[in-house]
């Protein structure tokens, strides 16, 4: 009886050690900083922004639009800011829009797209930047001011695309050689038709 009590307290002694024993140590976690892959192909944007300077239509039947985005301790600034870029990026719009223009009536008047042409298109689409822009117009204006006190503005601007056609039409006119090619365009005859300068 006594053997059996000393085995039995041995066995015991035995097991509480090896459950007392030490664990072996846990596997490190390495934590990234990257983005999770959802948000890198979908960003979330700020909550700020207004919905119509997110979804900004290039064009419609009566303006060429473009937004702009400024920030500045004063609003009037931030608004500044933000027009001057609204501005900028009107003005490559504008030159996109009369340079597909022109490519159209040359292409429709069978004309080569050679370097007459190209520069024509190019010095047109900066001549009627420059005389469009005074005709710029702040559409929606959206000015907050930030917790930490600076002023952030968002605008959105349009130009109205009759200005921007009648002053292709002009340009062409005065190109006598080139309007001679165009004028058999239908484009051409369609777009003087729209802005009543019809010879």
């Amino acid at each position: 009886m006594r053997t059996l009590q000393l085995s039995f307290m041995v066995l015991m002694t035995t097991l509480v050690m090896v459950s007392c024993g030490s664990k072996p140590p846990a596997t490190e976690t390495i934590v990234y900083d990257m983005p999770e892959p959802a948000r890198a192909v979908n960003p979330v944007a700020p909550s700020d922004l207004p919905d119509w300077y997110i979804n900004t239509p290039e064009e419609d039947d009566t303006f060429i639009y473009s937004v702009g985005m400024g920030e500045s301790r004063k609003m009037n600034i931030a608004i500044d800011k933000a027009k001057q870029s609204a501005k900028v990026e009107l003005s490559e719009r504008i030159r996109a829009t009369v340079q597909s223009k022109v490519k159209n009536f040359s292409q429709e008047a069978g004309m080569n797209e050679n370097t007459q042409i190209v520069e024509f298109y190019q010095s047109t689409s900066q001549t009627v930047t420059n005389n469009t822009m005074n005709g710029v117009s702040v559409l929606k204006r959206y000015p907050y001011q930030k917790p930490g006190g600076s002023w952030m503005a968002y605008v959105q601007m349009g130009l109205r695309k009759d200005a921007v056609d009648t002053q292709v039409v002009n340009i062409i006119q005065n190109e006598e050689a080139l309007y001679a090619e165009f004028k058999a365009s239908q484009a051409f005859q369609e777009l003087e038709a729209a802005v009543g300068t019809t010879q």
